[in-house]
Protein backbone atom coordinates (compact mmCIF):
# COMPACT_ATOMS: atom_id res chain seq x y z
CA UNK A 1 0.00 0.00 0.00
CA UNK A 2 1.56 3.26 -1.14
CA UNK A 3 2.07 5.95 1.48
CA UNK A 4 -0.15 9.02 1.34
CA UNK A 5 1.54 12.26 2.36
CA UNK A 6 -0.68 14.85 4.02
CA UNK A 7 -0.04 18.56 4.49
CA UNK A 8 -2.02 20.35 7.17
CA UNK A 9 -2.79 24.07 6.89
CA UNK A 10 -3.19 25.38 10.43
CA UNK A 11 -1.99 23.78 13.66
CA UNK A 12 -4.13 25.40 16.39
CA UNK A 13 -7.83 25.97 16.96
CA UNK A 14 -9.87 23.32 15.18
CA UNK A 15 -6.76 22.22 13.26
CA UNK A 16 -5.49 20.75 16.54
CA UNK A 17 -8.02 17.94 16.07
CA UNK A 18 -6.18 16.83 12.94
CA UNK A 19 -2.90 17.01 14.81
CA UNK A 20 -4.35 14.65 17.41
CA UNK A 21 -5.72 12.37 14.70
CA UNK A 22 -2.23 11.80 13.34
CA UNK A 23 -0.99 10.61 16.71
CA UNK A 24 -3.09 7.47 16.15
CA UNK A 25 -4.03 7.34 12.44
CA UNK A 26 -7.12 5.32 11.56
CA UNK A 27 -5.57 4.17 8.28
CA UNK A 28 -2.18 2.65 7.51
CA UNK A 29 0.53 4.44 5.59
CA UNK A 30 -0.96 7.90 5.96
CA UNK A 31 1.67 10.35 7.17
CA UNK A 32 1.52 13.96 8.29
CA UNK A 33 4.37 15.14 6.09
CA UNK A 34 4.12 18.90 6.58
CA UNK A 35 2.26 21.66 8.36
CA UNK A 36 1.83 25.21 7.09
CA UNK A 37 1.28 27.85 9.73
CA UNK A 38 3.17 31.18 9.73
CA UNK A 39 2.15 31.84 13.35
CA UNK A 40 3.17 28.51 14.89
CA UNK A 41 6.39 27.61 16.64
CA UNK A 42 7.70 24.57 18.44
CA UNK A 43 5.66 22.18 16.31
CA UNK A 44 7.63 18.93 16.19
CA UNK A 45 5.31 16.36 14.59
CA UNK A 46 6.52 17.15 11.09
CA UNK A 47 8.35 19.88 9.18
CA UNK A 48 6.67 23.25 9.75
CA UNK A 49 6.50 25.81 6.96
CA UNK A 50 5.57 29.46 6.93
CA UNK A 51 5.51 29.49 3.13
CA UNK A 52 3.13 27.20 1.24
CA UNK A 53 5.00 27.25 -2.07
CA UNK A 54 8.17 26.05 -0.39
CA UNK A 55 6.21 23.24 1.23
CA UNK A 56 4.74 22.14 -2.09
CA UNK A 57 8.18 22.13 -3.71
CA UNK A 58 9.82 20.09 -0.95
CA UNK A 59 7.06 17.74 0.23
CA UNK A 60 4.71 17.22 -2.75
CA UNK A 61 1.72 16.10 -0.67
CA UNK A 62 -1.08 13.95 -2.01
CA UNK A 63 -3.73 15.41 0.32
CA UNK A 64 -4.00 18.93 1.73
CA UNK A 65 -6.11 19.47 4.85
CA UNK A 66 -7.26 23.09 5.23
CA UNK A 67 -8.33 23.99 8.76
CA UNK A 68 -7.73 27.73 8.64
CA UNK A 69 -10.08 30.74 8.97
CA UNK A 70 -12.85 31.05 6.40
CA UNK A 71 -11.28 33.86 4.38
CA UNK A 72 -8.29 31.66 3.50
CA UNK A 73 -10.26 28.71 2.15
CA UNK A 74 -10.51 29.89 -1.44
CA UNK A 75 -6.87 30.77 -2.04
CA UNK A 76 -5.48 27.78 -0.16
CA UNK A 77 -7.84 25.28 -1.82
CA UNK A 78 -7.26 26.67 -5.31
CA UNK A 79 -3.50 26.62 -4.69
CA UNK A 80 -3.66 23.00 -3.54
CA UNK A 81 -5.57 21.94 -6.65
CA UNK A 82 -3.09 23.78 -8.84
CA UNK A 83 -0.38 21.64 -7.25
CA UNK A 84 -2.30 18.48 -8.06
CA UNK A 85 -3.47 17.72 -4.52
CA UNK A 86 -6.77 16.42 -3.21
CA UNK A 87 -8.37 18.72 -0.64
CA UNK A 88 -9.97 18.04 2.74
CA UNK A 89 -11.58 21.29 3.84
CA UNK A 90 -13.05 22.38 7.14
CA UNK A 91 -16.51 23.92 6.98
CA UNK A 92 -17.76 26.16 5.57
CA UNK A 93 -16.75 25.76 1.95
CA UNK A 94 -16.11 29.51 1.69
CA UNK A 95 -17.31 32.88 2.87
CA UNK A 96 -19.41 33.61 -0.21
CA UNK A 97 -20.84 31.81 -3.20
CA UNK A 98 -18.33 33.30 -5.64
CA UNK A 99 -15.39 31.93 -3.65
CA UNK A 100 -17.11 28.57 -3.23
CA UNK A 101 -17.70 28.24 -6.97
CA UNK A 102 -14.07 29.20 -7.66
CA UNK A 103 -12.96 26.32 -5.44
CA UNK A 104 -15.19 23.86 -7.31
CA UNK A 105 -13.95 25.15 -10.66
CA UNK A 106 -10.32 24.68 -9.58
CA UNK A 107 -11.14 21.15 -8.43
CA UNK A 108 -12.67 20.32 -11.78
CA UNK A 109 -9.73 21.77 -13.72
CA UNK A 110 -7.32 19.70 -11.66
CA UNK A 111 -9.40 16.53 -11.77
CA UNK A 112 -8.95 16.07 -8.03
CA UNK A 113 -11.25 15.32 -5.08
CA UNK A 114 -12.73 17.64 -2.47
CA UNK A 115 -14.72 16.96 0.66
CA UNK A 116 -15.86 19.31 3.41
CA UNK A 117 -16.12 18.62 7.14
CA UNK A 118 -19.75 19.10 8.02
CA UNK A 119 -19.42 16.45 10.70
CA UNK A 120 -23.01 15.19 10.72
CA UNK A 121 -22.61 14.15 7.08
CA UNK A 122 -19.96 11.65 8.22
CA UNK A 123 -21.90 10.29 11.18
CA UNK A 124 -23.03 6.66 10.54
CA UNK A 125 -26.36 7.23 12.32
CA UNK A 126 -27.24 10.30 10.24
CA UNK A 127 -26.19 8.50 7.06
CA UNK A 128 -28.37 5.50 7.91
CA UNK A 129 -31.39 7.77 8.37
CA UNK A 130 -30.63 9.56 5.11
CA UNK A 131 -30.42 6.25 3.23
CA UNK A 132 -33.86 5.32 4.53
CA UNK A 133 -35.23 8.75 3.69
CA UNK A 134 -33.80 8.58 0.16
CA UNK A 135 -35.30 5.11 -0.26
CA UNK A 136 -38.75 6.51 0.54
CA UNK A 137 -39.17 4.63 3.80
CA UNK A 138 -40.64 7.71 5.51
CA UNK A 139 -42.46 9.19 2.54
CA UNK A 140 -41.82 12.66 1.17
CA UNK A 141 -40.33 15.29 3.51
CA UNK A 142 -42.88 17.76 4.82
CA UNK A 143 -41.19 19.90 7.49
CA UNK A 144 -37.66 20.06 8.86
CA UNK A 145 -36.98 22.31 11.81
CA UNK A 146 -34.28 22.81 14.42
CA UNK A 147 -33.32 25.06 17.31
CA UNK A 148 -29.88 25.58 18.85
CA UNK A 149 -29.24 28.06 21.69
CA UNK A 150 -25.55 28.16 22.53
CA UNK A 151 -24.44 31.06 24.75
CA UNK A 152 -21.15 32.57 23.60
CA UNK A 153 -19.35 35.35 25.40
CA UNK A 154 -16.66 37.93 24.95
CA UNK A 155 -13.88 35.33 24.88
CA UNK A 156 -15.55 33.65 21.91
CA UNK A 157 -15.86 36.86 19.93
CA UNK A 158 -12.43 38.07 21.00
CA UNK A 159 -10.57 34.95 19.88
CA UNK A 160 -9.63 36.68 16.64
CA UNK A 161 -10.11 40.32 15.82
CA UNK A 162 -9.18 39.49 12.21
CA UNK A 163 -12.19 37.32 11.39
CA UNK A 164 -14.54 36.53 14.30
CA UNK A 165 -17.94 38.06 13.52
CA UNK A 166 -16.59 39.96 10.53
CA UNK A 167 -17.80 40.21 6.94
CA UNK A 168 -14.44 40.79 5.24
CA UNK A 169 -10.82 40.84 6.32
CA UNK A 170 -8.37 43.70 5.77
CA UNK A 171 -7.58 42.37 2.28
CA UNK A 172 -11.25 42.35 1.30
CA UNK A 173 -11.63 38.57 1.42
CA UNK A 174 -15.10 37.27 2.29
CA UNK A 175 -15.59 35.80 5.78
CA UNK A 176 -19.20 36.31 6.93
CA UNK A 177 -18.47 34.52 10.19
CA UNK A 178 -21.77 34.23 12.04
CA UNK A 179 -23.74 31.94 14.30
CA UNK A 180 -24.96 30.15 11.13
CA UNK A 181 -21.63 30.06 9.29
CA UNK A 182 -19.70 28.67 12.23
CA UNK A 183 -20.92 27.03 15.45
CA UNK A 184 -24.45 26.07 14.37
CA UNK A 185 -23.69 25.65 10.66
CA UNK A 186 -23.98 21.87 10.98
CA UNK A 187 -27.72 21.98 11.68
CA UNK A 188 -28.75 23.97 8.64
CA UNK A 189 -26.38 21.80 6.62
CA UNK A 190 -27.97 18.66 8.05
CA UNK A 191 -31.41 19.69 6.78
CA UNK A 192 -30.01 20.34 3.32
CA UNK A 193 -28.01 17.11 3.46
CA UNK A 194 -31.21 15.20 4.20
CA UNK A 195 -33.17 16.81 1.35
CA UNK A 196 -30.24 17.05 -1.05
CA UNK A 197 -31.74 20.21 -2.55
CA UNK A 198 -31.10 23.96 -2.27
CA UNK A 199 -33.29 26.07 -0.05
CA UNK A 200 -35.55 28.48 -1.92
CA UNK A 201 -38.16 31.11 -1.02
CA UNK A 202 -35.82 32.16 1.77
CA UNK A 203 -37.06 34.53 4.45
CA UNK A 204 -35.17 35.33 7.60
CA UNK A 205 -34.51 37.61 10.53
CA UNK A 206 -30.99 38.25 11.80
CA UNK A 207 -30.02 40.17 14.94
CA UNK A 208 -26.98 41.00 17.03
CA UNK A 209 -26.39 41.78 20.66
CA UNK A 210 -22.61 41.79 20.30
CA UNK A 211 -20.45 44.44 18.61
CA UNK A 212 -19.85 42.35 15.48
CA UNK A 213 -20.45 42.96 11.78
CA UNK A 214 -22.69 39.95 11.15
CA UNK A 215 -25.21 38.38 13.56
CA UNK A 216 -25.33 36.24 16.69
CA UNK A 217 -29.02 35.35 16.36
CA UNK A 218 -30.96 34.13 13.34
CA UNK A 219 -34.32 32.73 12.36
CA UNK A 220 -34.55 31.17 8.90
CA UNK A 221 -37.51 29.96 6.90
CA UNK A 222 -37.63 28.43 3.42
CA UNK A 223 -38.43 25.41 1.27
CA UNK A 224 -36.17 22.51 0.26
CA UNK A 225 -37.31 19.53 -1.83
CA UNK A 226 -40.90 20.61 -1.23
CA UNK A 227 -40.50 20.62 2.55
CA UNK A 228 -40.77 23.59 4.87
CA UNK A 229 -37.44 24.37 6.56
CA UNK A 230 -37.23 26.35 9.79
CA UNK A 231 -34.25 27.08 12.02
CA UNK A 232 -33.75 29.28 15.10
CA UNK A 233 -30.26 29.80 16.55
CA UNK A 234 -28.58 32.20 18.95
CA UNK A 235 -25.42 32.91 20.92
CA UNK A 236 -27.08 35.72 22.91
CA UNK A 237 -29.08 33.75 25.47
CA UNK A 238 -28.27 33.20 29.13
CA UNK A 239 -26.24 30.13 30.13
CA UNK A 240 -29.23 28.64 31.92
CA UNK A 241 -31.23 28.96 28.68
CA UNK A 242 -28.78 26.85 26.70
CA UNK A 243 -30.42 24.38 24.33
CA UNK A 244 -28.36 21.69 22.64
CA UNK A 245 -29.40 20.91 19.06
CA UNK A 246 -33.03 19.82 18.80
CA UNK A 247 -34.07 18.43 15.42
CA UNK A 248 -37.58 17.54 14.30
CA UNK A 249 -37.97 16.28 10.74
CA UNK A 250 -41.51 15.43 9.65
CA UNK A 251 -42.14 13.16 6.64
CA UNK A 252 -45.38 11.78 5.17
CA UNK A 253 -45.35 8.61 7.27
CA UNK A 254 -42.86 9.24 10.06
CA UNK A 255 -40.93 11.85 12.02
CA UNK A 256 -37.25 11.96 13.00
CA UNK A 257 -36.27 13.31 16.41
CA UNK A 258 -32.99 14.28 18.02
CA UNK A 259 -32.98 15.96 21.43
CA UNK A 260 -35.82 17.58 23.35
CA UNK A 261 -36.49 20.87 25.10
CA UNK A 262 -34.01 21.23 27.94
CA UNK A 263 -32.40 17.92 27.01
CA UNK A 264 -29.11 17.11 25.32
CA UNK A 265 -29.81 14.65 22.53
CA UNK A 266 -27.93 11.42 22.06
CA UNK A 267 -29.94 9.05 19.88
CA UNK A 268 -31.68 9.73 16.60
CA UNK A 269 -35.10 8.08 16.58
CA UNK A 270 -37.87 7.77 14.02
CA UNK A 271 -41.51 7.47 15.02
CA UNK A 272 -43.73 5.95 12.38
CA UNK A 273 -47.39 6.89 12.09
CA UNK A 274 -48.36 3.31 12.95
CA UNK A 275 -46.84 3.82 16.42
CA UNK A 276 -43.61 1.91 15.87
CA UNK A 277 -40.31 3.48 16.86
CA UNK A 278 -36.84 2.87 15.42
CA UNK A 279 -33.72 3.96 17.31
CA UNK A 280 -30.84 4.54 14.91
CA UNK A 281 -28.35 4.84 17.76
CA UNK A 282 -26.07 7.50 19.18
CA UNK A 283 -25.09 10.47 17.05
CA UNK A 284 -21.40 11.09 17.69
CA UNK A 285 -20.67 13.84 15.15
CA UNK A 286 -17.07 12.61 14.74
CA UNK A 287 -14.17 14.98 14.12
CA UNK A 288 -11.70 14.49 11.22
CA UNK A 289 -13.69 11.68 9.59
CA UNK A 290 -13.53 13.63 6.33
CA UNK A 291 -9.78 12.94 6.24
CA UNK A 292 -10.24 9.17 6.49
CA UNK A 293 -13.13 9.36 4.02
CA UNK A 294 -10.74 10.99 1.55
CA UNK A 295 -8.15 8.27 2.12
CA UNK A 296 -10.78 5.59 1.48
CA UNK A 297 -11.98 7.41 -1.63
CA UNK A 298 -8.46 7.44 -3.06
CA UNK A 299 -7.59 3.86 -2.15
CA UNK A 300 -10.91 2.05 -2.33
CA UNK A 301 -13.06 4.24 -4.52
CA UNK A 302 -15.44 4.92 -1.62
CA UNK A 303 -17.92 7.76 -2.17
CA UNK A 304 -17.18 11.15 -0.70
CA UNK A 305 -19.70 11.79 2.07
CA UNK A 306 -19.84 15.60 1.87
CA UNK A 307 -18.85 16.83 -1.55
CA UNK A 308 -18.24 20.39 -2.59
CA UNK A 309 -21.69 20.46 -4.17
CA UNK A 310 -23.30 19.40 -0.90
CA UNK A 311 -21.38 22.03 1.09
CA UNK A 312 -22.31 24.65 -1.48
CA UNK A 313 -25.97 24.29 -0.42
CA UNK A 314 -25.11 25.90 2.93
CA UNK A 315 -23.13 28.74 1.38
CA UNK A 316 -25.94 29.50 -1.06
CA UNK A 317 -28.49 29.50 1.76
CA UNK A 318 -26.52 32.11 3.71
CA UNK A 319 -26.02 34.17 0.57
CA UNK A 320 -29.80 34.16 0.07
CA UNK A 321 -30.24 35.34 3.65
CA UNK A 322 -27.90 38.28 3.03
CA UNK A 323 -29.96 39.23 -0.02
CA UNK A 324 -33.13 39.23 2.09
CA UNK A 325 -31.54 41.10 4.99
CA UNK A 326 -28.12 42.62 4.22
CA UNK A 327 -27.66 44.02 7.73
CA UNK A 328 -28.63 42.45 11.04
CA UNK A 329 -30.91 44.40 13.35
CA UNK A 330 -29.28 45.53 16.57
CA UNK A 331 -31.02 44.67 19.83
CA UNK A 332 -31.83 47.84 21.80
CA UNK A 333 -29.32 48.46 24.62
CA UNK A 334 -32.19 48.35 27.11
CA UNK A 335 -32.66 44.65 26.31
CA UNK A 336 -29.00 43.63 26.40
CA UNK A 337 -27.60 42.48 29.73
CA UNK A 338 -23.83 42.48 30.19
CA UNK A 339 -22.79 40.22 33.06
CA UNK A 340 -19.07 40.82 32.54
CA UNK A 341 -18.56 37.70 30.45
CA UNK A 342 -21.18 38.00 27.73
CA UNK A 343 -24.07 39.97 26.26
CA UNK A 344 -27.44 38.27 26.53
CA UNK A 345 -30.89 39.47 25.52
CA UNK A 346 -33.72 39.36 28.00
CA UNK A 347 -36.65 37.31 26.74
CA UNK A 348 -34.81 36.17 23.62
CA UNK A 349 -34.82 32.45 24.39
CA UNK A 350 -38.58 32.44 25.02
CA UNK A 351 -39.20 34.27 21.75
CA UNK A 352 -37.04 31.83 19.78
CA UNK A 353 -38.85 28.87 21.33
CA UNK A 354 -42.13 30.42 20.29
CA UNK A 355 -40.80 30.91 16.78
CA UNK A 356 -39.66 27.29 16.67
CA UNK A 357 -43.01 25.98 17.86
CA UNK A 358 -45.09 28.13 15.48
CA UNK A 359 -42.56 28.40 12.59
CA UNK A 360 -43.30 32.12 12.47
CA UNK A 361 -40.73 34.84 11.93
CA UNK A 362 -40.51 37.41 14.74
CA UNK A 363 -39.99 41.14 14.44
CA UNK A 364 -37.95 43.40 16.70
CA UNK A 365 -39.89 45.96 18.70
CA UNK A 366 -39.20 48.22 21.67
CA UNK A 367 -39.81 45.40 24.14
CA UNK A 368 -37.98 42.70 22.23
CA UNK A 369 -39.04 40.17 19.62
CA UNK A 370 -42.74 39.99 18.87
CA UNK A 371 -45.00 38.27 16.37
CA UNK A 372 -47.01 40.59 14.10
CA UNK A 373 -50.75 40.19 14.34
CA UNK A 374 -50.51 38.52 17.74
CA UNK A 375 -48.44 40.89 19.89
CA UNK A 376 -50.01 44.17 18.87
CA UNK A 377 -48.74 46.04 21.91
CA UNK A 378 -45.09 45.60 20.90
CA UNK A 379 -45.40 46.51 17.24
Amino acid sequence: MDELRVALFGTSGFAANYVEAFKAPKRENVRLAAAVDPYASGFDMCPLYADAERMYAEVRPHIVVIATPIQLHKEQAVQAFEHGCHVVLEKPLAGCAGDAKAILAARDRAGRLLNVDYQLCYDPVIRAAKRDADAGRFGAPKQLKAIVLWPRGFVYYGRSTHWAGRKYDAQGRAIFDSVLNNATAHYLMNMLFMTGQPIRDVNCRTYRANPIETYDTAVLKGISAGADVFLAVSHAVAPEEKQEPLLEYRFEHASLHFGAKGVRGSSLTVRFDDGSVLDYGTVKQPYTENLWNMVDALRLGSPLLCTGETALLQTLALESMRQVQPEAEVFPPSLVLNDGSMNRVEGLADALWRAFETTELPELGKNGLFFPGKDIENS
